[in-house]
């Protein structure tokens, strides 16, 4: 159950609101079901009579037996699950349509403008309308900040940094160098535009070497808590349009990753490394420097990436190998493990 006292959905909406907000046929519906009224989003195990949930994994279907919720979305094929007698939401996408009615039940509630006494923005930083900004955060010198924006509590924006509208910052988040997009989500204690781990070799030690490029994150990237994107050294580093960061994500200078990418928690990408579109990476995956992942490959969790990876490609293991390769190895070396000495010979 939804605890009131951080979310509040809006509603009640009848089922036939729910399905004209989708885009659905009033046909799948009875007029006795279409006037159902759904209070807000449970999951089956604890959901009532006035919840809509989500059946969209055989895994639950002892949940969705004793399940008690008036609305379930699920597919044709999953409808014929044993079931309580809730009604059912058709979708060929379960999940996504459930997405779409959260969106529906919690949107971001407006900016309304607030800026609290203790944030510290410069004179010369341009804020656009209805941007709400939260003690103690500071805005630098000449930054933009575009309309109905919101920048957590100890933030750092610092000079020059440009932000689109609708963009949300979270607490104790410092961005610099960064030139920022539309409707862009970076969560809480993130770094975007620090310098990268550049050195080279000098006779008394490490060398640093100049950073002095930019972040480049385009409209809808959203970065989760705990990143770190660094600035480029020379060229920028780019996040395309609607790629997602889980949390503890590390991508170093220079890298370029393609839109509607997601890359999972604790993964990391060396410098100067290119990603192309709609690549998935899995947690705790780490990419070496100066390769070419193409477009649409997956990389499967704690893989270690040390070659270039073909479009469409699927790789896993440590160094990571097309994944039947790795499946091959893995048989292969349980095989030997478990074999008697005198096998061995």
């Amino acid at each position: 159950m939804t605890d009131k006292r951080f979310f509040r959905p809006e509603g009640p909406f009848t089922l036939g609101q729910i399905a004209e907000y989708l885009g659905a046929s009033w046909a799948l519906f009875e007029q006795t079901s279409a006037n159902i009224l759904v209070h807000d989003l449970a999951e089956l195990a604890t959901a009532g009579d006035g919840d809509l949930s989500l059946f969209s994994d055989t895994r639950h279907a002892a949940a969705l037996a004793s399940c008690h919720a008036g609305v379930v979305v699920t597919s044709e094929r999953l409808s014929a699950y044993p079931h309580n007698g809730s009604v059912f939401l058709p979708s060929e996408n379960p999940r996504l349509t459930f997405a779409r009615i959260g969106a529906m039940f919690y949107p971001r509630g407006p900016t309304i403008g607030r800026i609290h006494p203790s944030a510290i923005v410069s004179s010369s930083a341009l804020i656009g309308e209805s941007v709400d900004i939260a003690a103690r955060a500071i805005i630098g010198d000449g930054a933009e900040i575009g309309a109905r924006c919101r920048i957590g509590a100890n933030s750092v924006i610092a000079e020059g940094v440009v932000l689109g509208e609708d963009c949300c910052i979270g607490a104790n988040t410092s961005i610099g160098h960064a030139l920022i997009g539309n409707g862009v989500v970076i969560a809480t204690n993130c770094s975007i535009g620090g310098e990268g781990f550049g050195f080279v070799k000098g006779p008394m030690g490490p060398i640093k070497v100049l950073q002095i490029g930019r972040v480049i994150l385009e409209d809808g990237v959203e970065i989760g808590s705990n990143c770190a994107v660094d600035r480029g050294s020379l060229g920028d580093t780019v996040i395309g349009a609607m790629t997602m960061l889980d949390n503890f994500v590390q991508i170093g200078h220079n890298v370029r990753i393609g839109r509607a990418c997601m890359i999972a928690g604790q993964a990391g990408v060396a410098g100067s490394t290119t990603i192309g579109d709609f690549v998935m990476v899995g947690g705790a995956v780490s990419i070496s420097d100066h390769l070419t992942i193409g477009a649409g490959a997956k990389i499967a969790g704690k893989s270690g990436v040390m070659r270039n990876v073909e479009p469409g490609e699927t790789v896993a293991g440590y160094p990571a190998v097309p994944v039947r390769q790795w499946h091959r190895q893995t048989a292969a070396l349980a095989t030997l493990v478990n074999c008697k000495p005198a096998d061995r010979r």
